[in-house]
């Protein structure tokens, strides 16, 4: 039995409040305030902490709350104790779900400190009409609070100011004044060899491979030497790729431009869409070039990189794609369909001066096949299963059969005692030298019998699968092939060492020998 209480704290910290200059929302004063209030209510308890630094509460599009409510959901955290309700939520509807039901279900006390409310003190009940006008309140006002705050942005924008928190590889922003970019130049050496040797005619492939070979600091490596960020690299190093290299190339940061208004949202807390490029603002020369305009516009042109004006065509994928994995670099590998024979690859090879153990190639018809002749042998197992299941089914039925018959006669069994109880007590009435003396044990007796037959018939229908549908019978062997669907449902990943060794994960019911 645990002797501790399970605490997790959860902090947030929006961009508007940030801008806004609140101190009693930063990071580090909710934290000394929830933990100082735990430290005074709770004596034995284990203390986990969650952070969202620079996400908005109308949703739950944040990696710290994601990670919390998982572990919710898994039982892990008895109490959840936050600043108030807004740092949880500012969405009314989402807020009251999870106090009235959500937490309330899983059993998990719920803490709001600037509130006054605690979860304890509404066990059962609805919560008070404090709490839900409080939570419509932080609703309306984030709303309000986000208009106000892209107006506040878009008048610095039009002044010239650097509003974004994510900074240019290549530029930093000024010690004295935030919303001021300057050259930084350890990296700005590196943006000029990529302008330098796309200059030269080296594709952006050509480009990271060298890079790699040369084993160059890529822009997170800076990023994590200047202590921006903290992560770890899927290989052995980071390393340059195509993409990185496209994105630089086509920035016009990099000639003192700064671009604003590209993208809008339908809605407080929704998603980015990206506008025509035509609707794009530009402010010429708001700071520093690293490249000069004459070296750009040529490189545009050459180059092609003017990618919004591309018509965008949508092809449908195939069933396979996404789910190929190279052996040796982890990646998912790339489907080349305009060939005769088409095939997937791995494009770190290209690029990568470290991908020897990455796959060159494997023919698209050879996987085909491959995985096919797999799923016909998965299905075999699992009509193996099938059959064992379909016999104890059988076997099953007999026997809630037999206990059915028995649990008639005991019905009988209880309607004749009933009856003759009924008899010897209207016999009394009449007959005042008959005395009537109530005896129900026998009663008693075959009602607990029938019980217990009722709690054995309901266990043992538990056993039948709620989808009466069989595997074998959703995906016949005579007319299978590779749909959407079928890979869907059976298959995690394939993961392709070369055309003599590819790895099939399935997807958890199967690897459990579960029958589908």
């Amino acid at each position: 039995m645990r002797s501790s209480y399970r605490i997790a704290i959860y902090l947030r910290l929006s961009k508007e409040d940030e801008e806004i200059h609140d101190e009693s929302n930063s990071i580090i004063n909710q934290r000394v305030l929830l933990k100082g209030y735990i430290r005074q209510n709770f004596e034995k308890y284990e203390l986990a902490e969650f952070v969202d630094d620079g996400f908005s509460g109308t949703n739950f599009q944040r990696p710290g709350i994601s990670a919390l409510l998982k572990q919710v959901r898994d039982g892990n955290y008895d109490c959840i104790i936050v600043k108030d309700f807004s740092r949880f939520s500012r969405d009314y509807i989402e807020l009251g779900s999870y106090l009235e039901q959500i937490f309330p279900f899983l059993g998990v006390r719920f803490i709001s400190l600037n509130d006054n409310y605690d979860s304890r003190n509404f066990a059962g009940i609805a919560s008070d009409l404090n709490t839900s006008f409080k939570g419509l309140m932080y609703d309306l006002y984030s709303k309000d609070l986000s208009i106000k705050v892209k107006s506040s942005m878009q008048s610095r924008k039009e002044q010239g100011q650097y509003t974004s928190g994510n900074v240019p590889f290549g530029y930093k922003k000024s010690p004295r004044d935030r919303h001021i970019l300057l050259v930084a130049e350890d990296e700005a050496v590196i943006v000029r060899r990529i302008f330098a040797l796309a200059l030269e005619g080296k594709s952006s492939v050509e480009i990271a491979r060298e890079l790699n070979r040369e084993q160059v600091r890529t822009p997170i490596e800076f990023k994590i030497a200047k202590r921006q960020i903290h992560r770890n690299p899927r290989g052995s190093r980071f390393q340059w790729d195509h993409v990185v290299i496209c994105s630089i190339l086509k920035n016009p940061v990099y000639v003192g431009d700064m671009v604003y208004g590209k993208y809008y949202r339908n809605e407080v807390g929704g998603k980015n869409h990206l506008r025509p490029q035509s609707e794009w603002k530009i402010f010429e020369n708001h700071h520093e070039a690293i490249i000069s305009r004459e070296d750009f516009e040529e490189l545009q042109k050459t180059r092609g990189c003017n990618g919004n004006n591309k018509k965008i065509t949508i092809k449908n994928r195939h069933p396979l794609q996404g789910i190929v994995f190279c052996a040796g670099c982890k990646k998912t590998m790339t489907l080349r369909d305009k060939t005769l024979n088409p095939y997937f690859n791995c494009n770190r090879r290209y690029y990568y001066y470290d991908a020897e153990k990455c796959v060159s190639k494997i023919n698209l018809m050879f996987l085909e096949q491959y995985v096919l002749y797999r799923i016909l042998e998965k299905i075999d197992m699992l009509e193996k299963l099938e059959r064992i299941q379909a016999k104890r089914e059988e076997d099953t039925r007999q026997t809630i059969k037999c206990l059915e018959q028995e649990r008639e006669k005991l019905l009988m069994r209880r309607s004749a005692l009933q009856r003759e109880r009924l008899e010897a007590y209207e016999r009394s009435v009449f007959d005042k030298n008959y005395k009537f003396e109530i005896d129900d044990t026998e009663i008693v007796k075959t009602e607990q019998k029938i019980d217990e037959i009722d709690n054995k018939i309901e266990k043992l229908r538990a056993v039948f699968s709620v989808n009466s549908q069989r595997f074998s019978e959703r995906y016949r062997k005579d007319g299978i092939k590779i749909t959407k669907e079928l890979i869907e449902e059976l298959i995690q990943r394939i993961i392709v060492y070369d055309e003599d060794n590819i790895e099939i994960e399935w997807k958890p019911h199967l690897n459990n020998n579960a029958v589908v």
